[in-house]
């Protein structure tokens, strides 16, 4: 019996260690990196954290797959990442602000190596203009007013204008993934829900203008001896609804 036991508690103990044989793949060492580029200036076009994304699908094998994986963009328009396993890649430039553009094929990333891949986009609209100003009133005494113009480089087909909105924040980071997102802050926002052409019209100008007038924001309190940092977004009314932005600007309340 004591042998039978003894057999029983062998096999068990082999199966048992048959589980935990040790997984010898290497771990994904291959990098990509790029820039989203402003067709208009050449720029990077600036986002929210993680505003967008770069959908990836890998096509090593013969069998494509339409599931993908996201790589996202950081606020300053470029993206980076270094995990991600060898072989050959779409990619496409996803749910940002801008016209629809094309995938790119065959991107090769190769082992412990980065490959550069840059996306050039087309814009839905530009912010002109934009100025901070700090002023008295509002519940803390002192307030402050975003400003800025639009421009829509391409009228033909865009969709309706969605919102202009002021982004307020006590750090660097600052966008629709961050932002003081109470009361006054929150609500400072233009809201459109019409076309390009009758906004212009609205505002007295030609239907074919591709730059519209000033717009300034519902005030917003701010506190004394507080550092801001700021920005203003339009979005349009796409499926999206993200936002072109303007650059931050840093605000010193004094």
């Amino acid at each position: 019996m004591k042998k039978v036991i003894y057999l029983t508690i062998a096999v068990i103990l082999a199966g048992l260690t048959s589980c935990m044989d040790i997984d010898n793949f290497d771990e994904p060492d291959a990098g990509v990196e790029g820039r989203i580029i402003d067709a208009y200036t050449g720029g990077n076009l600036l986002s929210s954290q993680g505003g967008f994304s770069i959908r990836i699908w890998e096509r090593t094998w013969k069998e494509e797959s339409l599931d993908y994986q996201s790589l996202a963009i950081k606020q300053d328009g470029s993206y980076k990442n270094a995990k991600l396993f060898a072989g050959t890649y779409d990619m496409l430039c996803y749910g940002g602000a801008f016209w629809p553009c094309d995938t790119v094929k065959n991107v090769q990333l190769s082992s412990k190596g980065t490959t550069v891949q840059d996306f050039d986009v087309t814009p839905y609209l530009q912010i002109e203009s934009f100025q901070y100003k700090l002023e008295a009133g509002g519940s803390t005494g002192r307030q402050l007013v975003l400003s800025c113009r639009l421009k829509a480089p391409r009228i033909n087909g865009l969709p309706n204008l969605y919102e202009l909105k002021s982004f307020v924040n006590t750090t660097p980071w600052c966008g629709s993934s961050s932002y003081i997102n109470v009361g006054e802050y929150a609500n400072s926002r233009i809201t459109f829900g019409r076309s390009w052409a009758d906004e212009m019209a609205a505002q007295g100008l030609p239907v074919t203008s591709s730059t519209s007038v000033i717009y300034a924001l519902p005030a917003m309190p701010v506190k004394s001896g507080y550092t801001y940092w700021v920005r203003v977004g339009a979005a349009v009314n796409d499926s999206h609804r993200n936002y072109n932005y303007s650059d931050i600007v840093k605000v010193d309340v004094l």
